[in-house]
């Protein structure tokens, strides 16, 4: 029996591959997880990981034949959302509300009925930039649980925050949160 229905979503940052850390921890964990990635995402990992570690095929698209209502249905299905990494590009769009993707339309679909946990990864630069603050601040007073990023060496090489946290605090903080739903 699973302890819980969790939507992981990977967008277009190079930390893409903690994600699999993650998946793997959850799946061991005895929780079902459905992988939805975008097709940035799937440039820095790959579907065949995915879905060897959730057992289920990877939703990318909103207009997959049979699958046109996986937005309403993700929704209701999952007992959590997590969006590990979400890139500045992913962040910006889903605080203007556009849903012209599957990650888009699931989250206006889920209207925060369900916690929605955001993950950022990028540069430093990018994380700082004014718009992706404002986006942060403004997606935290929706109702979105956002981390915080971590400091170090990035993948291009500058230091500073930006690193994804790490997978598991990000378990522990599902773990929380499943148990309370």
């Amino acid at each position: 029996m699973s302890k819980g229905n969790i939507v992981l979503q990977i967008t277009g940052s190079i930390a893409a591959f903690k994600a699999g850390t993650l998946l793997s921890t959850l799946v061991k964990s005895g929780y079902s997880v459905q992988c939805v990635a975008s097709e940035a995402g799937l440039r820095f990992i790959g579907e065949a990981t995915l879905e060897g570690i959730s057992g289920r095929p990877v939703k990318v698209s909103t207009f997959t034949k049979g699958e046109m209502m996986d937005h309403i249905n993700l929704a209701k299905w999952a007992d959590l959302f997590i969006t590990y990494p979400v890139s500045a590009n992913t962040l910006n769009r889903l605080n203007c509300g556009l849903s012209d993707d599957l990650i888009g339309a699931t989250y206006l679909a889920n209207n925060f009925k369900k916690p929605y946990l955001l993950a950022p990864g990028m540069n430093v630069e990018m994380l700082n930039h004014p718009r992706v603050q404002k986006s942060i601040k403004e997606l935290e007073e929706y109702g979105c649980y956002i981390f915080d990023t971590e400091e170090g060496l990035l993948a291009c090489g500058d230091v500073g925050k930006g690193r994804v946290i790490d997978p598991g605090t990000v378990f522990l903080k599902i773990k929380e949160l499943v148990w309370k739903s």
